[in-house]
């Protein structure tokens, strides 16, 4: 995963996120928050549909794992 504060669309998304660990997920989904953020206050007003694709897919891995008691 990426160092910066977001994570565009353009970079490498994990093929598998039940691989990665709550800290790791934790960190990818506000990577996410951040780079929906920045393409909705960067002239179109709205975020770039694979970046809120994954922004679900994160959502659903951390709420699965909160069901499962993780």
């Amino acid at each position: 995963m990426s160092g910066k504060p977001y994570l565009s669309p353009k970079e490498a998304f994990p093929a598998h996120l039940e691989t990665l660990s709550r800290e790791e997920l934790d960190l990818l989904a506000q990577q996410l928050q951040e780079e929906v953020f920045r393409e909705c206050n960067a002239g179109a007003g709205e975020a770039n549909p694979e970046t809120l694709l994954r922004q679900s897919l994160v959502e659903l891995e951390l709420a699965a794992r909160d069901s499962d008691g993780e």
